[in-house]
């Protein structure tokens, strides 16, 4: 049993729904549902009485309640008096990160630490890798959140001072819209997609490169029909069937999506989310506490699956 257990727990008894708590908590609904029945099968007992209407407390669960509240209630105060001795209840962290990672990942995440840390302020910066990394070494931000994608598009770090840390690998994909030609073409070789309008990310951008790669191999110049800096409006339009592009597995299966993927041989190199920050954080504790969160929601909420 985990403290985020308890959490989830007390959330729900006080809504008394499912979708409303999970809302409250940043996560997606299936997931509290899957991590209570988790819980009531480590104790033994129904702490809730489930109907189409409303979820009821059992007597088990309203027992369970008031000593989760104060189990809750204890480590909060532990906190505010650790974070007091440590200095981090105010403070100010520059964060910077990709588009294709802030439209889906990062404002979940940004919720949970909000509720732990509110007085630490997050200044989102959103940019290419190469601007991110410039912005971190003369110090306008604390911590970057990028990626790489194999040979085609390397990091290069502007700094020996800086650090870096992989956080996964993700699949990058072909993508048109569900009444597109390539719809329903169970794999297609990169050279039979040169009559394809493409829809690209901006220049700069490690996703544009992966598209002009594939092009490449193909023995043909993409012709780009629309260009964007902005994920959603990027799978908005291939939804509606304008053109094709490459978009990270995370964005395709992410909710609302409406595109599909097209098998494409050779296939496409996956992309490595990297963190990276300056040395320099290790005087900044606000700074140092974000990253250690952000290590420990990583693990607790799997970036592997959008949630």
């Amino acid at each position: 049993m985990e403290l985020r257990h308890l959490r989830y727990f007390v959330v729900v008894a006080r809504k008394r729904h499912f979708t409303h708590a999970a809302e409250e908590l940043f996560i997606a609904q299936p997931a509290l549902s899957q991590q209570i029945q988790a819980l009531e099968l480590e104790l033994g007992v129904k702490l809730f009485e489930r109907t189409s209407r409303q979820v009821r407390l059992t007597p088990a669960g309203e027992a369970f309640l008031i000593h989760a509240e104060r189990i809750l209630e204890e480590v909060e105060q532990m906190k505010d008096e650790m974070q007091e001795f440590m200095g981090l209840i105010r403070g100010r962290v520059k964060l910077g990160l990709l588009q294709s990672l802030g439209a889906f990942r990062v404002p979940a995440l940004l919720g949970r630490f909000s509720v732990q840390y509110p007085g630490i302020e997050m200044i989102l910066q959103e940019g290419v890798t190469e601007h991110l990394l410039e912005q971190l070494r003369i110090g306008q931000l604390d911590i970057a959140l990028t990626h790489s994608i194999g040979d085609i598009f390397p990091l290069t770090l502007p700094d020996s001072q800086m650090i870096t840390e992989t956080l996964l690998s993700e699949e990058l994909v072909l993508v048109a819209g569900p009444h597109h030609r390539l719809a329903h073409v169970e794999s297609i070789a990169a050279g039979e997609l040169k009559d394809e309008a493409f829809i690209l990310f901006k220049p700069g951008s490690g996703l544009r490169q992966a598209a002009i790669h594939l092009s490449t191999i193909g023995g043909f110049a993409p012709r780009i029909l629309y260009e964007s800096g902005d994920v959603g409006t990027i799978r908005a339009l291939v939804a509606e069937g304008l053109g094709i592009s490459v978009l990270p597995q995370s964005i395709v299966d992410s909710p609302g999506s409406e595109v599909t993927i097209i098998k494409v041989a050779p296939p496409l190199p996956a992309r490595t989310v990297l963190l990276v920050w300056h040395k320099r954080i290790e005087h900044s504790p606000a700074a140092s506490t974000f990253l250690n969160f952000l290590h420990e929601d990583i693990q607790a909420h799997s970036w592997n699956s959008v949630r």
